[in-house]
């Protein structure tokens, strides 16, 4: 090997050639699908073409590619260690890349990809276009009432909330806020990692009720700076705020 552009390619097909084998261990006695279906929140059904499977070294700091025409000894060296490594290869790495159509008149395709589990498990999508149909059903339904419980309980930035019985429940910001896990649980109580912030039931019991019970709101901004939203609950009759300025 004399030029940087061959020894790159050396090592990289050393990397590429472990690659494949924990690819095709994933891979191995699976039926993976070619085509699978995603509904969009307008209700929407797209179909997707599963193209190809790669693997995201990134998190393992393994940089493939090469700024500029040809690689610099620098980058070759970099490669060369880590084409000697034992890559903890994970699935959580592994995607696949997708085709989809968004334009059919003009046959106007775009590319991305999908988790490689996210499929094996149909997280958040459909095998079948008979679920996906059933599913945008259900989502155009849920839509359509959005946007009537909008309509119907409209606010603006001059509204009388307390004049109309509603209650201030105060600025979100100065709330105090706990940390909860995966599961919806306190991390001081589960002991699990935290995923999400939230507000406990002891110290803000009426604004648990109403999210706990999964109730439409109504938010009006009223600025551009973000410095006062309110948020309120048709339901609850109750109404709070928060500054999202810089």
């Amino acid at each position: 090997m004399r030029t940087n552009l061959e020894k790159w390619n050396y090592y990289l097909s050393i990397i590429e050639e472990k690659t494949n084998k924990f690819i095709n261990s994933q891979k191995e006695g699976k039926a993976i699908p070619s085509v699978y279906y995603v509904v969009y929140p307008v209700g929407k059904v797209a179909e997707r073409t599963i193209t190809d499977t790669e693997y995201s070294h990134y998190k393992h700091g393994g940089r493939l590619y090469f700024n500029g025409k040809k690689p610099t000894k620098k980058e070759v060296e970099a490669l060369a260690i880590y084409s000697e490594m034992d890559i903890p290869f994970s699935v959580d790495n592994l995607w696949f890349k997708y085709s989809e159509i968004w334009d059919k008149e003009n046959n106007r395709t775009s590319t991305s990809s999908v988790r490689f589990t996210d499929v094996m498990t149909e997280k958040g999508l459909f095998y079948s276009i008979e679920d996906a149909e059933k599913q945008a059903e259900i989502t155009r339904k849920f839509v359509e009432e959005e946007k009537a419980f909008k309509e119907l309980h409209k606010k603006d930035g001059g509204y009388n909330y307390a004049a109309n019985g509603y209650k201030f429940l105060g600025w979100q910001n100065g709330w105090k806020h706990e940390y909860y896990d995966e599961d919806g649980n306190l991390c001081s109580e589960s002991g699990k990692p935290s995923k999400t912030i939230g507000y406990s039931k002891e110290n803000y019991p009426e604004y648990r009720k109403c999210v706990d019970s999964k109730h439409r709101r109504i938010e009006v901004s009223h600025n551009q700076r973000g410095s006062e939203n309110t948020v309120s609950c048709p339901i609850c009759k109750i109404y709070w705020k928060y500054d999202c300025s810089d």
